[in-house]
């Protein structure tokens, strides 16, 4: 297999060759869009703020009414309105005239500035200024955020909780998104056990099914089925022909090496399956295999945890990504500077859990091994070391992949 592995981008880009952007959608209200990808450009449809406005407490004024105010000798000016937020100024603004305004409330027409009230002596009927201003100082303008027509979202982009205010700052109550891609998950194996019932000895609990569910869930699909399955190969060609129905990606781990009972390339020709390959190169998870039936895939990853998830990331991410309409499907790569050594030398690429923190990257404390999953905790990247690297030390420029 290692003669057959292919580098990681040659995988990714097989992968994505058979996946299509959704041509369809759905419309929610704004509030069930969190997490959903945005079908079609987005505009402005008003103003932000729709009309010129106040930031602040105090007074609107004519800025050359206050020509040589101080302390002293202080501006007096006629209080001719009040505006709270919500009003709406009765008239237009005269020299010698001040508004009491309030934050956030429509600038009458002729004001040309705002003066805090703790420069004033806070008069209501005729008001003392103590200082001069500048035309527009503390004046906030129509459209100076959001400008009608401007794009607010891009086709292809996540719906975030800011994306998602700012929406509802332009008064959209529904949004246009694409589908969630569905997803069914196996793991594989005599010896997995399914989580909540008793622990038999030579067994162990699926992690590797709620590990990848939850983390295609985060990504924005539907996980439709998710089962653990023996080491035969009828059963599971069976469970991935019933998959491949109801779901546009199935991912299984374990089975995909060179062991007795390692089935998964058998499965595939069971299924009449074309392999788009099989090994990657680079550490771990490099026994990944690929098959596509009637334009759906099948990722079958190495049992190991960690190997599992990175292999997730690297090959599965981006697939489910492009299946939610994503325009960017590609993990965010990031250089930091490596906090403490890793001594061992990498002949082949090799990939590390670590935390990236303000440029500077951690590893975690404990082995790297690809079977161990809570060293995994807390890290919120991969470091993707080269084919060839020698012993990384502290100090070292490292590239990583943002989780």
């Amino acid at each position: 297999m290692g003669g057959n592995a292919i580098a990681v981008e040659e995988a990714v880009e097989s992968l994505l060759s058979y996946v299509n952007k959704p041509s369809d959608y759905e419309e929610l209200p704004l509030l069930g869009g969190l997490g959903r990808t945005i079908r079609g450009d987005v505009c402005a449809r008003i103003n932000q703020p729709p009309f010129d406005r106040s930031p602040l407490d105090g007074y609107a004024v004519i800025h050359s009414d206050l020509i040589g105010a101080s302390k002293q000798k202080p501006a007096r000016l006629r209080v001719t309105q009040y505006i709270c937020a919500g009003d709406v100024p009765h008239s237009t603004l005269k020299p010698g005239e001040a508004a009491r305004i309030m934050t956030g409330a429509p600038l009458p027409a002729g004001a040309t500035c705002v003066v805090r009230q703790e420069v004033t002596d806070g008069g209501n009927d005729v008001v003392g200024i103590y200082q001069t201003q500048s035309e527009y100082e503390n004046y906030c303008f129509s459209g100076e955020d959001i400008a009608v027509g401007q794009p607010l979202i891009r086709d292809g982009d996540r719906l975030d909780c800011v994306r998602m205010g700012v929406l509802a700052g332009q008064g959209f109550a529904q949004v246009k998104v694409y589908p969630k891609p569905k997803v069914s998950l196996f793991s594989t194996g005599n010896e997995v056990s399914p989580i909540g019932g008793p622990l038999e000895p030579g067994k162990i609990y699926d992690s590797n099914c709620c590990l990848l569910s939850l983390r295609s869930v985060e990504i924005g699909a539907d996980v439709v089925a998710m089962d653990c399955l023996p080491d035969d190969p009828e059963t599971l060609a069976s469970a991935l022909q019933k998959a491949l129905c109801c779901s546009d990606l199935v991912i299984t781990t374990g089975g995909v090496s060179v062991g007795a009972h390692d089935h998964m390339p058998l499965v595939g020709e069971m299924l009449g399956a074309h392999r788009l390959f099989h090994g990657i190169a680079a550490k771990p998870g490099s026994p990944a295999l690929a098959l596509e039936k009637d334009r759906k895939l099948v990722l079958c990853l190495s049992g190991n945890p960690f190997a599992a998830f990175a292999t997730f990331e690297l090959l599965a991410a981006p697939v489910i990504r492009k299946l939610s309409g994503r325009s960017i499907v590609m993990g965010k790569r990031l250089i930091g500077t490596l906090m403490e050594c890793f001594n061992k030398p990498s002949l082949g690429r090799r990939f590390l859990r670590a935390r990236l923190e303000a440029g500077s990257v951690y590893l975690p404390g404990g082995r790297h091994a690809s079977g161990m999953l809570c060293s995994l905790v807390d890290c919120n990247c991969l470091v993707d070391i080269p084919a060839g690297s020698g012993g990384l030390t502290a100090g070292d420029p490292v590239e990583v992949i943002m989780l």
